[in-house]
């Protein structure tokens, strides 16, 4: 109880400290965006789902409207941010004003076939202030929302592909057993785009300040996504980030954080199963590997940060997690200067790189470098 008192008081100093940034903001400002979207549904799709689908596409046609202005407000207050950056901020930041409106058009394919058009018109705001929300956010916090965008994004895009071309061959099927067949795979691919819709719930919560109360709407989103597609590789990745960071703040006993670890690399793995393309998921599970107190696995943990790397050569923090592992775990400095060395080639700006690095050249008795390291360490902006 008292570790579980410390952090939530750290946590409530951080809200503050939070809320006095973004309070100084100065010009920042709520903008709201319209946009459309249009989906159909055929005479054995859900009306309900063709219309989700249609807010769907509204809300990312509005978002990208919004990436588009904070591009260019982000140039004007000297932050200029990459496209991944925008992409991850309004696919996150966004807030819906009042519900979605609908209409639905009858359109005559053939004779034969008529489809159900549906159109949604929303309404949606970014704040300006997210902008500089961002910017004073940790590297991994950035990593890690960008790449769950990304996977959330390329996730809807499959399933938007897998859709169209069941309903192409929904129209060329000729026998009653191929449209069956046909059918099923439609209600299994609307039940994939239900899921990839709580996934995206699970991002906007990553987004959010951390609480163990949002932790706690995570699992359930996950749950519920695996439900409905129990192959999604992302949901179990997010129940693995949220076991992991159990196992670091909710203090409840030795026996506790154990389990949580061995529930985190669980999660992990199976999401690696269901996606060995999944970079991210060989991060998270190396750096469970490599807990400092009760794991130390530190050769599997490299193991992972290899794979990782292999899948993503230009991901900053996985440099960083493997180079901490060669340093704090196994001594292996060389490797760690390397890994380091590399980290600072993708962030040339991050002082706690060079501070990192300095500490291997001084373990390894070379002071001239270390000293030089430590030197531009501070001339970035490092206290120490």
């Amino acid at each position: 109880m008292f570790w579980r008192k410390i952090f939530r008081r750290t946590l409530t100093a951080l809200l503050i400290v939070a809320g006095l940034f973004t309070a100084a903001i100065v010009g920042a400002k709520i903008q709201m965006y319209t946009a459309t979207g249009e989906d159909y549904a055929n005479e054995i799709e859900s009306q309900d789902i063709a219309k989700l689908r249609a807010r769907d596409k509204a809300i990312k046609k509005a978002t990208k409207q919004a990436g588009v202005y904070l591009k260019s407000y982000s140039r004007s207050v000297n932050s200029e941010l990459t496209d991944d950056e925008i992409i991850a901020i309004t696919s996150n930041s966004w807030q819906l004003v009042g519900e979605p409106k609908y209409s639905r058009t009858v359109k005559q394919i053939s004779d034969e076939t008529s489809i159900i058009v549906w159109t949604a018109t929303v309404e949606v705001n970014v704040d300006d202030s997210e902008l500089q929300n961002w910017i004073k956010r940790d590297a991994k916090e950035k990593s890690t929302i960008i790449n769950q965008t990304r996977e959330a994004q390329k996730s809807a895009e499959e399933n938007e592909r897998k859709i169209e071309d069941l309903r192409e061959k929904y129209n060329r099927a000729t026998s009653q057993a191929e449209k069956d067949n046909l059918r099923k795979q439609m209600t299994d691919a609307d039940r994939d785009f239900l899921a990839n819709q709580k996934l995206e719930e699970v991002t906007k919560l990553w987004y959010k300040t951390a609480s163990i109360a949002n932790e706690n709407a995570i699992i359930k989103l996950c749950d519920e996504a695996i439900e409905l597609n129990p192959n999604n590789a992302l949901a179990y990745y997010n129940r693995g980030c949220i076991y992991s960071i159990f196992s670091l703040h909710v203090w409840e006993g030795e026996d506790y954080v154990k389990q949580q670890l061995k529930l985190a690399i669980d999660e992990y793995s199976k999401a690696i199963e269901l996606n060995p393309n999944l970079a991210e998921a060989y991060d998270g599970r190396g750096n469970v590997y490599k807990h400092y107190r009760y794991l130390k696995q530190y050769e599997r943990a490299i193991q992972d940060f290899n794979k990782a790397i292999e899948l993503n050569p230009n991901q900053l923090n996985y440099y960083i997690h493997r180079g901490l592992a060669y340093m704090d775990g196994l001594k292996q400095y060389e490797q760690a200067i390397q890994d380091f060395s590399k980290a600072i080639q993708l962030k040339p700006n991050d002082y706690n790189l060079y501070k990192l690095r300095g500490e291997c050249y001084q373990a390894l008795g070379k002071e001239w470098d270390a000293q030089a390291d430590f030197a531009k360490a501070k001339e970035l902006g490092y206290k120490g």
